[in-house]
């Protein structure tokens, strides 16, 4: 079936998923606006009053054409390369392939060893995997194919930074589970500061969320973190990660900066334009 042909079945009524609604919709911006009512009716789009309102509000609205470069993090990657003051922070990739899909000769190209897979045009989308003898890679070649066959725009009601990103597969060291350093900005000024470890597969560890110097907020977005404060020796690594944040963060009205601490370097992760879609509880400071 062709994708037009596809498109005449869904008028027709079959195939109604919020992905192919999305997909199809003539005005996205519209199905953008109807589907954070109906996923988050306490987001206030028309007047925001907190940080969600106005992640939400630019996920529809803010057409910043930076957005989809670093969105994209291939771009990113390259971005930071070229940038003399940053490119230091990158985590350097063993491979990059711009496609459509990952085979095994790809594969095959790699040693053995420990290996992190991405997926450039998407948020999670990211699998491990230790090439060695008698681990078979049929299981991540597929599910590297079924998101390189996916537009990550149109999973959570619109976030179109994704939309035109020509997909790829970018295959790191894989240097295990690491503490990631989210900085919530609004134009260009830490907020938030928030450090989660990945456990596995959408398993996470909600570490600490603070203020921009590391007290405790009068807010916390998402799961109840273990602490609201951070200890002296996060204050260290806080301070040295401040000017790079600044720097990536610019005047974007809303971006939440990803970074890494592994051994005491700073190395960047990704920016993030609407974290889980939008899709955030938030949490005021008489709820701590």
């Amino acid at each position: 079936m062709t994708p037009e042909e596809y498109r005449q079945e869904w008028l027709k009524g079959l195939y109604h998923t919020d992905y192919n609604n999305c997909r199809f919709a003539d005005n996205k911006e519209q199905f953008a606006r109807d589907w954070i009512k109906n996923k988050l009716p306490n987001v206030n789009l028309d007047n925001p009053q907190n940080i969600v309102d106005r992640i939400n509000w630019c996920k529809i609205y803010d057409k910043d054409e930076r957005k989809p470069l670093w969105t994209d993090k291939i771009s990113a990657h390259n971005k930071i390369a070229l940038n003399q003051n940053l490119k230091d922070i990158l985590i350097q990739p063993s491979y990059i392939w711009i496609c459509d899909e990952f085979t095994i000769d790809m594969f095959n190209q790699l040693s053995d060893g420990k290996w992190f897979f991405r997926c450039n045009h998407g948020s999670g989308w990211n699998m491990r995997f230790e090439k060695k003898k008698g681990n078979d890679p049929s299981y991540l070649i597929s599910k590297l194919n079924e998101w390189l066959s996916l537009n990550y725009a149109y999973i959570g009601g619109y976030e179109w930074q994704y939309e035109n990103i020509n997909p790829g597969v970018i295959v790191q060291p894989d240097l295990g589970q690491l503490k990631d350093w989210n900085f919530w900005c609004e134009n260009g000024e830490i907020k938030y500061v928030q450090t989660v470890r990945k456990l596995g597969k959408n398993l996470e560890e909600f570490m600490t969320f603070t203020d921009a110097d590391g007290n405790e907020p009068d807010m916390y977005i998402g799961v109840k973190p273990i602490r609201f404060k951070l200890l002296d020796s996060e204050r260290t690594i806080l301070e040295k990660m401040k000017p790079i944040v600044k720097e990536l963060a610019s005047d974007f009205k809303f971006v939440r900066v990803d970074l890494y601490s592994i051994n005491g370097e700073v190395k960047f992760s990704e920016l993030t334009f609407s974290p889980c879609s939008g899709k955030l509880i938030l949490i005021t400071t008489n709820h701590l």
